[in-house]
């Protein structure tokens, strides 16, 4: 049976069993090697063992090999995902499958894996994200700007950490903004802000880290004023170039996905794989890595320091990531976790197909060097020389076969050729994005929302679907415990949005230019729009510490996709029930993601709100049961201090006698009639040094009795602050939400006629509350319009195909504009003529009419004749 320190990594070259210890992973782990010497087989075995003792792992593939974890089976039965492979060799599927089986099974016997091994990685959670992809789970990056549990402290006990943390922080958000490493002074400013509201114990975002910028709450950077350390214009740019993350296009689509939540994915044994394929640019590869493990570095600060291995991190190929020379993103990351991760507990295995491509920094932080079999004689000597070996290990790489590997560790002291152990998983090539998306379909289907409760308790309403009853509705929510339901009710409250833009006004609001005349409503029909009013109900509680709860209550409105999730207007009446149609009920469903957000940020500012509850109770308990101690302890101090002034004053009378006794003896000889008072003042010297020698031993009892309230003061605050942090695990929460009424919105439909010359109707539509609608289509694109322009004929032009007349200046659609021959400006049809001798458009400017003819003519195609040249001659005219 496998040690449980131990991870069962395959067999030494004399067929005894090789097990590595756990801790020396701790201090990391490297595996190099050619393409086909069993590096990445090795890798997963580590993994494998670390799973099966308990030992969650984020594993970065490059290549998509790592994916195959995925392919587990308790009986190795792995014909769900063989066929390909046997098409490949031309083997029946069954046959190939079978044949997998019990070699699996052999293998497993001949390296002495765990009967119930197989069982147990079963049960291990495998999930793949797909960063730009939709086939495994998405996830994206946005900036965690949230404050670090104790920061303060960690400030003070920890500052190169605490400094690390903010300028990573600060550097990787400037980074998508486009700064670099030369631009220091912003880097500095933002981590001020930061630092400032993290001191504060306040979390930002990207909408509040600009408003800091803009409006800073400090006057001083370090000694200089915030002026000095960036000038205005730095910060107006600084500010333009944070906005582009949140609007942007393409630097929003990188954090419309959700970002990697490492407290969920290490809460239990697990392997997380993230498939890089799908980003096509190497850059934003090394970017979203980089970003990556600065969420982890951060994510590891606030877990504290540990001596054990916690976590795992494997990177495979790292060698791009890290090289010798070249200083790409996620180089600085990969350096610093692997000199400080082993302080919170996460060991690194990293892999590399040779030695050379790698910072010699990370060889030099590995305690276990595994090396493979490489491809030619110098690149062994090229490892030789990187690791420091000598000639035997050279002789012995270079006789290693597929999955044999020189193993050099430092702690404990090991040195050898080792056999790697075959996996529980069905090694194969890359996963196919097919395959990644039939395996990670589980965990979608429980993205959304939560899954039905368990077997046999009874189900949550869903939205109704019949329109004949306007029931009360109530979505399902994920919830720490049962959800709080809200009653259902049989009445539904309607509140009628005001009606600000009516049909009569709609000059005042139409949004077409400054060329529309006029604008009648030739017919108009009204039609009421239905949006869910959701009340969110959020408690928050911990019964065995704090015994108290927070609650929240609070009612958006879903008005429209752009809108989102609002709060209620306030301009608006209550009105007489409506009929909502079973669509729009079925489509309130829709906002089940957006208010799940919505509920899960009501709770983190509830939760936040607690943690300094349970601080202050921790406090309060403190100061109850350190009562007595402290008052004992106080009482100890007055009677040191009594019996020291009473030890101080029998010194002085000793001295006094003993001075006293010097000048008797000399007298005594002179007088034998005072030796009876030598020694009564010698008796009287003895009885106070006694008694001060009895006082100084009750005050060493005192200090042993004030030493032993002491040690009482740091036991009450030990067991404080574990019970404390126990508290802070055992808060728990009851979240809910229903549709509490329909918001009512009147929306118009309408034909118009645009200048008294153009009709416009089936996408003349505004709402009467907003007058935000559309006015009709673009006479060019047909587009519909929300705003734009018109030609003087009625025609509607968007911004596209908007021109203006270079005379008049007024817009023209296609039918009535041209642009002049000559001189290439655009014209309305007021400004323009067609020649009539070579039929090519030319403006006022470029034309006139034959004084002859009467012809309309180009400058081209005329000449002008007389004394002073007034008149124009058209070419035809000239030659007669």
């Amino acid at each position: 049976m496998d040690s449980p320190a131990k991870f069962n990594i395959g067999q030494a070259i004399d067929g005894t069993k090789f097990e590595l210890d756990r801790a020396s992973l701790t201090k990391h782990a490297i595996i190099l090697g050619a393409t086909g010497s069993g590096k990445t087989v090795l890798s997963k075995v580590i993994v494998e063992e670390a799973a099966l003792q308990g030992i969650p792992t984020f594993a970065i593939d490059p290549k998509g090999d790592i994916g195959n974890l995925a392919f587990k089976s308790v009986s190795f039965d792995f014909s769900t995902w063989s066929g390909k492979e046997a098409d490949a060799l031309k083997i029946d599927r069954a046959k190939y499958a079978a044949s997998l089986q019990k070699t699996y099974r052999d293998k497993a016997a001949e390296f002495k894996v765990a009967p119930n091994a197989a069982a147990n990685f079963d049960k291990v959670t495998v999930r793949i994200f797909t960063p730009k992809s939709s086939a495994g789970l998405a996830v994206g990056i946005s900036p965690d700007l949230s404050a670090p549990k104790d920061f303060n402290q960690l400030l003070s006990t920890d500052i190169a950490s605490a400094a690390d943390l903010l300028d990573l922080t600060s550097f990787n958000l400037l980074r998508l903004a486009g700064y670099g490493e030369s631009d220091r002074k912003q880097v500095t400013f933002v981590s001020a802000i930061l630092e400032n509201a993290w001191k504060n114990g306040e979390s930002l975002t990207v909408k509040d880290l600009i408003r800091n910028i803009e409006s800073p709450s400090f006057s001083y950077v370090g000694s200089l004023p915030v002026s000095k350390v960036v000038s205005d214009k730095e910060r107006k740019d600084l500010v333009t170039r944070i906005n582009l993350l949140i609007s942007d296009p393409k630097l929003r689509s990188w954090s419309s996905a959700k970002s990697i939540n490492f407290s969920e994915l290490f809460n239990s044994p697990s392997i997380n794989i993230l498939d890089l394929r799908n980003i096509q640019s190497e850059q934003e590869k090394h970017l979203f890595v980089e970003l990556i493990l600065q969420q982890l570095f951060q994510w590891l600060i606030k877990q504290g320091s540990a001596q054990t291995l916690r976590y795992l991190l494997y990177f495979d190929e790292i060698a791009g990531y890290c090289p010798p020379v070249r200083e790409p993103p996620s180089k600085k990351l990969l350096l610093l976790l692997i000199k400080q991760a082993r302080a919170f507990g996460l060991g690194m295995l990293l892999a590399s197909q040779n030695a050379v491509d790698l910072d010699y920094k990370v060889i030099s932080n590995a305690n276990v060097r595994f090396i493979g079999r490489l491809g030619a004689h110098r690149d062994i000597q090229r490892v030789s020389v990187g690791l420091e070996l000598d000639s035997d290990a050279e002789r012995e790489i270079a006789r290693l076969r597929p999955g044999e590997f020189f193993c050099n560790t430092f702690d404990p002291k090991f040195r050898g050729v080792i056999k790697s152990r075959w996996t529980l998983t069905y090694h194969r090539g890359p996963l196919e994005n097919s395959e990644i998306a039939q395996l990670m379909a589980e965990f979608k289907k429980s993205e959304p929302v939560a899954e039905k409760e368990e077997e046999g308790r009874e189900e949550e309403p869903i939205i109704e679907e019949e329109p004949e009853k306007p029931a009360r509705l109530l979505l399902p929510v994920v919830a720490h415990e049962d959800p709080i339901v809200l009653a259902a009710s049989d009445d539904e409250t309607f509140l009628l949005l005001e009606k600000k833009f009516e049909p009569k006004d709609l000059s005042s609001f139409i949004k077409l230019g400054s060329n529309l005349r006029s604008i009648k409503v030739l017919s108009v029909e009204p039609e009421e729009r239905f949006y869910p009013v959701f009340e969110l109900n959020v408690s928050v509680f911990e019964k065995g510490y704090a015994k108290q709860s927070l609650d929240k209550i609070v009612e958006f409105a879903a008005i429209g996709d752009d809108d989102g999730l609002v709060d209620i207007p306030e301009e608006h009446i209550i009105t007489s029930h409506r009929l909502v149609p079973a669509e729009t009920r079925k489509e309130a469903e829709a906002w089940k993601g957006e208010i799940q957000k919505a509920v899960n940020r009501i709770e983190k500012e509830l939760r936040h709100k607690f943690d300094i509850l349970i601080e202050e109770k921790r406090k309060e308990n403190i100061a109850a049961r350190s009562e007595k101690p402290r008052a004992k302890i106080a009482n100890i101090d007055e009677k040191v201090a009594k019996l020291q002034q009473s030890i101080n004053t029998d010194i002085d009378t000793v001295k006094e006698y003993e001075k006293l006794y010097k000048d008797v003896k000399k007298e005594s000889k002179k007088k034998k009639s005072l030796k009876p008072r030598l020694i009564s003042i010698e008796n009287r010297i003895d009885t106070n040094k006694q008694r001060i020698l009895s006082t100084r031993r009750k005050i060493e009892q005192l200090h042993t009795n004030r030493k032993a309230l002491e040690d009482e003061l740091k036991d009450i605050q030990h067991e404080e602050k574990e019970r404390f942090h126990q508290a802070l695990g055992n808060i728990k929460s009851k979240t809910s939400f229903g549709i509490t009424g329909w918001l009512v919105e009147t929306v118009y439909r309408a034909r118009i006629l645009v200048n008294d010359s153009k009709e416009h109707y089936g996408d003349v539509m505004w709402s009467a509350y907003t007058g935000q609608g559309t006015w009709g289509r673009c006479s060019s694109c047909s587009v519909a319009l929300a705003e734009g322009s018109i030609c003087s004929c009625g025609n509607l032009l968007c911004s596209t195909h908007l021109a203006y007349c270079k005379m008049c200046l007024e817009p023209a659609c296609m039918e009535h504009r041209a642009i002049c021959y000559i001189c290439s400006s655009t014209f309305c049809a007021a400004h323009y003529i067609r020649c009539e001798i070579c039929r090519s458009p030319a403006c006022a400017n470029h034309s006139g009419t034959c004084s002859i003819c009467n012809r309309k003519v180009c400058s081209n195609c005329s000449q002008k004749k007389g004394l002073i040249k007034s008149k124009i001659i058209c070419r035809g005219c000239s030659i007669i």
